[in-house]
């Protein structure tokens, strides 16, 4: 795959999995919507990683604001400090001691609030695409 190859994917991959988190929020699975917003966020930085860089390789990571500081984007601070709350729903999600804390935080008001800036996450993300 070439460069446009790979970021066609990635936005593509990233849409899918927005959507998906869209229709869980909207039946109420608040806990796996923000789990794969977190996957749609990080398919969306990797987008622009490709975008950035000479490689066709991501790095095998998946904390958010390690794969956003290999990249040209320039996010708000509020923003940058938001992808450590998305980190969060990628472990608290994943890991059953942890995800039931994150069943408690994730109230119809936190996910609401949250989606708000995840929207506005993405307008940046994508703004070049």
């Amino acid at each position: 795959m070439n460069k446009q190859d790979h970021i066609n994917f990635w936005l593509r991959s990233g849409n899918e999995n927005w959507e998906a988190a869209t229709l869980l929020m909207q039946g109420g699975k608040n806990v796996e919507a923000l789990f794969m917003f977190c996957f749609a966020v990080e398919k969306y930085i990797k987008d622009n990683w490709f975008n950035d860089n000479i490689k066709n390789i991501p790095p095998r990571i998946h904390d958010l604001q390690s794969i956003y500081s290999q990249t040209d984007l320039d996010l708000e601070p509020d923003l940058i400090d938001f992808l450590d709350t998305i980190n969060r729903w990628n472990i608290e999600g994943r890991y059953p001691d942890f995800k039931f804390s994150l069943y408690r935080l994730a109230t119809e008001e936190y996910t609401s609030k949250q989606f708000q800036k995840l929207n506005s996450l993405k307008s940046c993300l994508l703004e070049g695409f």
